[in-house]
């Protein structure tokens, strides 16, 4: 039995609330394209698997524009990767590449279960936009391609601000952005430190009214490694609106992302429920 495969179609399974992941999504090995149909179950195992791209589903902006959410899933429990944008890490058409991660963490085991990092990034296309966004990444040997999904009932969104059934997404402000919900959220920067020097983070949330929600910082971009001294918060609604400070350190210079996620709680991940993202754009000099 093929590691590969049978990790790939774990995956489906993994991921069974969506449609089949075989109908939306070209992998392709060294020796030429996967054929799901040959393999079964296999565990996310530490090492040695590759990268999957994926869309989460599209909704309709108030404009009129469309938006598609996408989301990654590291088939290793321990092993991450750094990819550059370029051949390995690209969107097509060219016009709306480079939001992606280049930073990719392992697969999480939050809630004693293997996840993908999920509503990492969004693309949004004109209304007349007639063609698929596709992502694609090329690790351990392997390329896989998810397209946006748009015009597929099955993966239409809906709610353009929470993205769920959900009722609220939390306001999010970072350092001197508007405040904004929903995966569109702010975006800051952007801002200037220099190497092995601390960046105060200054995150403000309003839950309006939700009881409670999970903060998380992200790298999301950039070449060397950052350091967050704390990277996850709660916070309850006896908080009303929270101000959340921490600092991040970064090991070399060049432009990264930081990404802030606010969600209602870590189990409701599965529903993509009441989700806020948050990006900040650095410039780290030697």
């Amino acid at each position: 039995m093929r590691s590969l495969g049978a990790c790939l179609t774990g995956l489906v399974l993994l991921l069974a609330c969506r449609a089949p992941l075989e109908a939306q999504n070209e992998v392709w090995s060294d020796e030429g394209r996967v054929d799901w149909s040959e393999f079964r179950i296999a565990n996310v195992v530490p090492h040695g698997q590759p990268l999957i791209p994926y869309s989460e589903g599209w909704f309709t902006n108030p404009d009129g524009t469309k938006t598609a959410s996408f989301s990654y899933f590291n088939l290793n429990t321990e092993e991450g990767f750094d990819i550059p944008l370029g051949p390995d890490n690209f969107i097509e058409p060219r016009e709306f590449d480079g939001r992606q991660p280049t930073h990719f963490l392992p697969a999480s085991s939050e809630s004693g279960r293997n996840r993908r990092h999920e509503s990492a990034f969004t693309i949004t296309v004109p209304g007349d936009f007639e063609d698929q966004v596709v992502w694609t990444l090329r690790a351990q040997g392997v390329t896989a391609s998810g397209p946006s999904l748009f015009g597929s009932t099955a993966h239409d969104m809906y709610d353009t601000e929470t993205a769920s059934s959900a009722p609220v997404a939390p306001m999010m402000r970072i350092a001197d952005s508007r405040p904004a919900r929903g995966r569109n959220g702010p975006t800051a920067g952007p801002v200037t430190v220099r190497v092995g020097e601390s960046l105060p983070l200054e995150l403000w949330l309003d839950l309006l009214g939700r009881e409670k929600s999970v903060v998380n910082w992200y790298h999301h971009q950039g070449p060397g490694k950052v350091t967050f001294a704390q990277d996850k918060f709660d916070v309850t609604a006896d908080e009303g609106e929270a101000v959340l400070g921490t600092l991040a350190t970064f090991s070399a210079p060049g432009e990264y992302v930081l990404r802030a996620t606010a969600i209602e709680t870590r189990a409701a991940l599965v529903q993509h429920c009441c989700w806020t993202n948050g990006y900040l754009f650095v410039t780290v000099t030697p």
